[in-house]
């Protein structure tokens, strides 16, 4: 791969993501869609009536901008707030662009944090019941307006008596490690909670609950984003156990754990619900999703004159799955664009994809697109939330794991077909919230070469240690393997892991570089889960992505750069 189109691509894919995440940044969303006239709040042209004292509550990882706007909108109507949000949003308020000062907020709303890495904590349940003590205070005269983003099953937790935070929270985190989505685990989740699947709703009754919702989940299913806690759920027990003998923990579990999962809801609340099953006192609005950061993503290329495709947002599944599918519709696109593939031949495989379910429109368009891009880049979009199957200990996220994965995969492909060469492809993913997993990355860039480099490097100093053992080697005065400088230079070009310092004339030294270069194959990498501390050690970083926390949550975006060399 040339260095000047990886550099190339790498500024237009970051350019992207910027465009995507500032247009989904919350305190932007409610300054462009909500008003607040008199005693009306509007969504755009829709109006909801504010009943007497308003009052104000909100839980996830992008409700602090929500609420500052919030405050500034509502001015005297606003009696309280409490916001639960993660432990640093206030210190990293300054850093996130066009987010108002705390200090010019009249401070009616309390901010409450918690939660590090997305787990709950003692904090998060302290807010969550003082929550739970401002909303049971209501009155059928009162209006309550409730802010929710991804995030918030971890900053609004209440377990069901008898169970225990840490048991709930086992549990929840051996699903997440054997690679349950999103949905099965919030599904859980509203089970074994209080607050949950309409449990914040039940205690806001009859209080007119106004909830607006910034979606992290595929297909903006209300009752999943921060596991529903203002949307009727019946909390199937069958469901329930399904999900838990899918993964094989059913049977492990403890009595309480598996008395309260069990359980029938046997409350009567047909008072609570109209014909669709939905609470008749609250209203739920979804502000922003996704599709707004896709939608921003592709104008910004598309007004640089790139050739953009948007693929679609509800990539799920398994990232090696996920990888492999990305392989196969890439690998058309290459095949097309030198034209080895018919009309009809790429409408039939496009057609078999699963992972986006494209329309006979959808792939016209984009075959037409590929056709008229000539030798043009081609730049894909995507959205989603794949899940990652945890088997070692190592450190990374989902976004990192699917770069290093696709890495490899494309790798393999342009082995076995030699005329994908021809084309550099480079992926991007991240995290909308700026946050890949346990660690200080939003995601991380990937493409073939990175294993051809790391190869390279292996097979350099195998070779130079293989030889060392030769006697007919001579050794310098001070026992070191005559090497000369430009033979050392050569080997210094081929060193992608700088932090490895190696001393390329002793043999304990390349021994030991040998040994590390092992525990950084693709397949020990991705055993381990561990891409995070890969790409810190590869080329120093440079394919690490940190924008910090960006103050919202829409999922992650997965871009691709496609050019003909």
């Amino acid at each position: 791969m040339v260095m000047e189109s990886l550099s190339r691509a790498k500024v237009i894919l970051k350019e992207m993501f910027d465009a995507a995440v500032e247009a989904v940044l919350p305190n932007r969303i409610i300054k462009n869609r909500v008003k607040v006239i008199e005693n009306q709040l509007l969504v755009d042209k829709e109006a909801f009536r504010l009943k007497g004292n308003v009052y104000l509550i909100g839980f996830g990882k992008a409700v602090m901008g929500m609420a500052i706007e919030m405050e500034n909108l509502l001015g005297d109507k606003l009696k309280k707030g409490i916001v639960s949000i993660p432990r640093g949003s206030k210190e990293n308020l300054g850093k996130i662009k066009g987010m108002t000062d705390l200090t010019k907020s009249r401070g009616v709303v309390i901010y409450r944090e918690g939660c590090v890495n997305n787990q709950p904590d003692s904090a998060s349940l302290s807010a969550t019941a003082e929550i739970i003590d401002l909303v049971t205070s209501l009155k059928e005269t009162d209006t309550l307006i409730v802010l929710v983003s991804g995030g918030g099953s971890a900053l609004l937790c209440m377990p069901k008596a008898p169970i225990e935070a840490k048991s709930k929270e086992k549990l929840c985190k051996d699903l997440q490690n054997a690679g349950a989505n999103i949905k099965e685990l919030n599904t859980i989740r509203m089970k074994l909670s209080a607050v949950k699947g309409g449990g914040l709703a039940r205690m806001a009754y009859p209080t007119s609950v106004i909830s607006l919702i910034l979606s992290d989940i595929v297909n903006d299913l209300v009752d999943i984003i921060a596991s529903g806690p203002t949307i009727y759920n019946s909390k199937s027990t069958k469901i329930v156990i399904e999900i838990l003998e899918k993964y094989k923990l059913y049977d492990a579990l403890e009595n309480d754990l598996k008395s309260v999962l069990t359980s029938n809801e046997n409350a009567d609340e047909k008072y609570l619900l109209n014909e669709r099953k939905e609470f008749t006192h609250v209203k739920n609005i979804i502000i922003g999703n996704n599709t707004l950061a896709i939608q921003s993503a592709f104008e910004k290329t598309s007004k640089k004159g790139l050739n953009t495709i948007v693929l679609g947002n509800n990539v799920e599944g398994h990232v090696r799955d996920v990888s492999l599918r990305y392989v196969d519709i890439i690998e058309t696109i290459c095949l097309t664009m030198g034209g080895h593939l018919s009309r009809e031949e790429f409408f039939t495989i496009m057609e078999k994809d699963s992972t986006f379910s494209l329309s006979e429109t959808e792939v016209e368009e984009i075959f037409n697109r590929i056709i008229n891009s000539g030798e043009k880049e081609i730049v894909l979009v995507a959205g989603g939330e794949p899940t990652v199957v945890v088997t070692g200990k190592g450190l990374g996220g989902r976004n990192q794991q699917l770069t290093f994965q696709f890495s490899f995969d494309w790798h393999i492909k342009v082995q076995n077909e030699p005329r994908l060469g021809e084309y550099n492809v480079i992926i991007m993913s991240c995290g909308t919230d700026g946050q890949d997993g346990p660690t200080d990355a939003a995601g991380a860039f990937g493409y073939a070469a990175i294993h051809s480099m790391v190869s390279d490097m292996y097979n350099n100093l195998k070779k130079k240690l293989d030889e060392s053992q030769d006697k007919s080697i001579t050794m310098d005065i001070d026992n070191k393997l005559n090497i000369d400088a430009q033979e050392i230079k050569n080997m210094e070009r081929l060193d992608v892991f700088p932090d490895l310092k190696i001393d390329y004339r002793n043999r304990n030294s390349l021994a030991e570089a040998i040994k590390r270069l092992e525990q950084m194959s693709p397949d020990v990498v991705l055993r381990k889960n561990d891409t995070y501390n890969f790409y810190s050690q590869f080329k120093g970083g440079q394919d690490l992505i940190k924008t910090g926390v960006t103050g919202t949550n829409v999922m992650d975006l997965h871009f691709f750069y496609i050019k003909k060399v």
